[in-house]
C-alpha cells in the first residue's frame, strides 16, 4: 500500500509541472502578438523622415544639339557665292586702258567675253565696253590692278547664294540618274515588246530631261567659279580720231568738210542768238512805239 501511494504521488507531481509549463508558454506567445505590449514603438516614417532635398535646376539641351534632327544651315567655306562687278573708268587712251584691262585678267587666269568700241564724236565720248571673267578668288586683286588705269567713276559687287539652287539640281540629277539605270535594267530584262518599247519611250525623255539638267548645273557651276566682270572704260573729252586727208581729192573733201564745219557752226551761232535778237526786237517795237507816241503829242 505504501509503494502504490508513493507512485501515485510521482505522477500527480508530473502532471502538475507539465501543465504549470504549458500554462508558462501560452502567455508568452500571447505576450509576444499583443498590440498592448510595451515593447517600444518605431516612429512613423512619414513623421521623422527629413524632406528629400529639391533637385538642381538643370537647362534643356539646345536645339541644335547632338540629339537634334533639325537640317542644318551650311557653313560660309559651303555656301555657293556667284559675284558680278562693275566698273566705270574715265582714261585718257581707252583703247590702251582696254588692251591693258585684258592683259590682267588673262594673266589672272581668266577671259574676255565680249568687246565694243565707240571711236566717239563731237558729240560723245570715245568708249570701249568689255565683259571680263575673272577666277572668284582673284576677283578682288583684278579690280585693285585694272582701277589703277584711269580715274574711277563707278564701282559696285553683287554676291548671290544659288546653294539652294546647285543643292536643287545636284538632288534632280541623281534621281533621274537612278531612274535612267533602271529604266535600263528593265529595257535589259525586258521580253515583252510592247513594254520595251515604252521602256524606249520613258528613257528616251528621262535622258532628255538629265541632259538638261546637266547643261544647267555646269553653267551655274561656271558662274561660281568665274566672277563677271562689267567694265567701261570712257575717254576724258568728247571728240572722235582725227581725219587724215591724202592727195588732191583728200584736200577737196578737206575743203568740203570746213564749208560744212563753217555752215554748221553758223547756224549754232544764230540758234544761240537767236532768244537775244528776239528780245532786242521787242524792246526796239517797244521804244519805237514810244516815240511815236510822244512826237504825236508834241
Amino acid at each position: 500500500m505504501p509503494a502504490y501511494n508513493s507512485r501515485a504521488r510521482r505522477r500527480l507531481a508530473a502532471a502538475t509541472l507539465l501543465a504549470v509549463t504549458v500554462s508558462l508558454t501560452t502567455q508568452a506567445c500571447a505576450a509576444g502578438h499583443s498590440p498592448s505590449s510595451t515593447a517600444p514603438e518605431a516612429p512613423p516614417a512619414a513623421a521623422t523622415a527629413a524632406p528629400a532635398p529639391a533637385a538642381p535646376f538643370t537647362a534643356a539641351p539646345p536645339l541644335n544639339g547632338p540629339n537634334d534632327n533639325t537640317p542644318k544651315p551650311a557653313a560660309d567655306e559651303d555656301r555657293d557665292i556667284v559675284k558680278t562687278a562693275s566698273l566705270t573708268l574715265t582714261a585718257v587712251d581707252t583703247t590702251a586702258a582696254a588692251d591693258k584691262a585684258t592683259a590682267i585678267v588673262t594673266d589672272a587666269g581668266g577671259r574676255v567675253d565680249s568687246r565694243s568700241e565707240d571711236a566717239g564724236s563731237s558729240s560723245g565720248r570715245a568708249h570701249v565696253a568689255l565683259v571680263l571673267r575673272v577666277p572668284v578668288a582673284k576677283l578682288d586683286k583684278t579690280l585693285t590692278d585694272i582701277k589703277g588705269l584711269g580715274t574711277v567713276n563707278t564701282l559696285e559687287i553683287k554676291a548671290d547664294d544659288v546653294t539652294n539652287q546647285r543643292v536643287d539640281l545636284d538632288a534632280r540629277i541623281t534621281a533621274l540618274q537612278t531612274s535612267v539605270d533602271r529604266l535600263l535594267g528593265i529595257m535589259r530584262d525586258a521580253k515583252d515588246p510592247d513594254a520595251l518599247i515604252k521602256a524606249e519611250n520613258a528613257l528616251s525623255q528621262r535622258q532628255a530631261d538629265l541632259d538638261s539638267l546637266r547643261a544647267q548645273r555646269a553653267h551655274l557651276g561656271e558662274q561660281i567659279a568665274f566672277s563677271t566682270l562689267n567694265l567701261d572704260v570712257y575717254a576724258e573729252n568728247f571728240g572722235g580720231p582725227i581725219k587724215q586727208y591724202h592727195g588732191f581729192f583728200g584736200q577737196v573733201e578737206r575743203g568740203w568738210d570746213g564749208m560744212v564745219g563753217f555752215a554748221s557752226g553758223a547756224v549754232m551761232l544764230f540758234g544761240l542768238l537767236l532768244p537775244w535778237l528776239a528780245a532786242l526786237a521787242l524792246a526796239g517795237g517797244v521804244g519805237y512805239a514810244a516815240i511815236r507816241l510822244l512826237t504825236r503829242r508834241h
